[in-house]
Parts: C-alpha cells; sequence; structure tokens
C-alpha cells in the first residue's frame, strides 16, 4: 500500500509539467526584476527575525567548533542531493543530473554518509537546482519579494517551491519521513547560516537592502544556469530600465555585470560586501 503510494505521488511529480505545458509559453525572464510592493512590512518581519535570531546566532558561533560547522554544511548538502537530482530532471538539464549522481554516490560512500565533501575536492560542485527553479522553467512568474517569519527573504514564486521541496523530498517520500528530513534539514540550515547571518548584518549599512539585492544577484544567476545561460550574479542595477540610467563619467555601465565587490569598490554609497548571498537559501 505505501508503495502504491509511493508511486503514486511520483506520478503527480512527473505529470505536473504537462499540467503546467501552457505556461511554458510565457517568457522567461532570467533578469528576475525588483519587486517589493510590501517593503515596510518586510522590513518588520526581518527585524522581528533578528530579534528572534541574534541571540542564537551568538551562541552559535561561540559553542560550535568551525570543524563542527562545517561537517553538518556537508551532511546537509549532501541530504538536498535526491532533491537537486529530480528538480534537474524536470529541467531538462541532464548534465547537471549525471553531476548530482555522482557527488551523492561519493560523499555517501567515502564520506562518511555525507559528512566529507570529497565532490567538491575533486572538482565536482553541487549544482544547483529546486523546485522555485523548476518552475521558473517551466514559464511561472516569479512574484513580489517577501520576507518569510524565520525563513527569510524569497519571492512568492519560491516561497511555493521551497514548501514542495522540503515535504517532496524524494528521500522522504521513498522512507515515509517526510516531515523527518525537511525538519532535520531546515534544522541543520539554521545552524550553518546562523554565523553568516550575523557577520552580514555587522558590514552593511542597511541590513534589509542588503539582505534583498543578495537574494536577488544570487537568484539571478541560478535562473540563468536553469536555461542554460551563463552563469552570472548580476548587479540589481542590471533591473534599472535603460532610459532611467544616469550618465556617470569614468564609472562602470550600470548594466554590466558585476560581482558585489566590484560594486563596492564603484561606489562608497553601495550597501554590499562580499558576504555570501547564500544566508537564508535552503
Amino acid at each position: 500500500m505505501r508503495r502504491g503510494q509511493v508511486w503514486g505521488r511520483w506520478a503527480i511529480i512527473i505529470a505536473l509539467p504537462v499540467i503546467l505545458g501552457a505556461c511554458a509559453a510565457t517568457p522567461r525572464d532570467a533578469a528576475l526584476p525588483l519587486q517589493d510592493p510590501n517593503e515596510h512590512a518586510n522590513r518588520q518581519v526581518l527585524a522581528m527575525n533578528q530579534e528572534m535570531l541574534r541571540p542564537v546566532a551568538e551562541t552559535v558561533q561561540k559553542v560550535v567548533p568551525k570543524p563542527v560547522h562545517d561537517r553538518l554544511h556537508d551532511f546537509n548538502n549532501n541530504l538536498k542531493e535526491p532533491r537537486i537530482f529530480v528538480n534537474n530532471l524536470l529541467q531538462g538539464r541532464f548534465d547537471a543530473a549525471s553531476k548530482t549522481v555522482a557527488r551523492f554516490a561519493m560523499n555517501t560512500t567515502f564520506g562518511l554518509g555525507g559528512l566529507v565533501d570529497l565532490a567538491s575536492r575533486e572538482g565536482v560542485p553541487q549544482q544547483t537546482g529546486d523546485f522555485g527553479q523548476t518552475l521558473f522553467v517551466w514559464g511561472v512568474g516569479e512574484g513580489p519579494y517577501m520576507v518569510r517569519p524565520y525563513w527569510g527573504p524569497t519571492t512568492t514564486r519560491d516561497a511555493v517551491g521551497d514548501v514542495v521541496d522540503r515535504f517532496g523530498d524524494p528521500v522522504g517520500l521513498l522512507t515515509g519521513s517526510q516531515i523527518g528530513i525537511a525538519i532535520t534539514t531546515a534544522t541543520l540550515d539554521t545552524v550553518v547560516r546562523l554565523g553568516q547571518l550575523k557577520m552580514a548584518e555587522e558590514a552593511s549599512i542597511d541590513f534589509y537592502t542588503f539582505l534583498r539585492s543578495s537574494y536577488y544577484q544570487t537568484r539571478r544567476a541560478e535562473l540563468r544556469e536553469a536555461i542554460g545561460l551563463p552563469n552570472v550574479i548580476e548587479s540589481p542595477a542590471t533591473a534599472l530600465d535603460e532610459t532611467a540610467k544616469p550618465d556617470l563619467p569614468n564609472s562602470p555601465s550600470l548594466t554590466t555585470s558585476m560581482p558585489i565587490s566590484a560594486c563596492l569598490r564603484t561606489t562608497s554609497a553601495t550597501p554590499f560586501r562580499n558576504v555570501s548571498a547564500k544566508l537564508w537559501r535552503s
């Protein structure tokens, strides 16, 4: 009976591209223009998150040794490989899917069950692949930017994708422990990112702007990769209309792709730092 339920769920997942086939005709805009109509409410949620998580972040930094932190990070990444593989297939990225299988096999077999990321050391980095990205490939619009309690920044599309990823995780479906896997990965995500979050908060002028910009830059790169474009992290300024671009002498074009650190060197008013953009990503 349980096996039948598992196959039934997989049948639904496989059928989703057909159900949403009409959406595929929608132009896929990997530029991901910034939409934040609810900035005031989002800032309030972020402030609440900071108040709740700041004490935990300080405790984690003091209590968790770096070697333990690194092993948690690698183990958590290995747990995500099966769902990355499924999303690679749903996106038609078969080369990425083959690399994901190779990573999972190597790290699970020779990396102490995923506690050590041997694959990255051998030149096989973890691939991108989540259901929000899959929805983008199928033509679903991103919706407005939002800051979720505890989980942090996302768009409406990515928030839906995150729920599907957590509770439709292949490991959880096959073992009947979707909730357990979701809680485990969520907890490990939190432990791993808290130190990064506190570091970024201390380094930024306006933490809300920094976090939003980091999310959009990283997400643009992942969406480009999903449709076979170069994985380029773009400045949020690329979302500006060409006609609105100010004419600044001796300065890089605002439509030129550049890393965060380059943006920082260009203007001292830019509230970015070359800190990992994946502070809240799971």
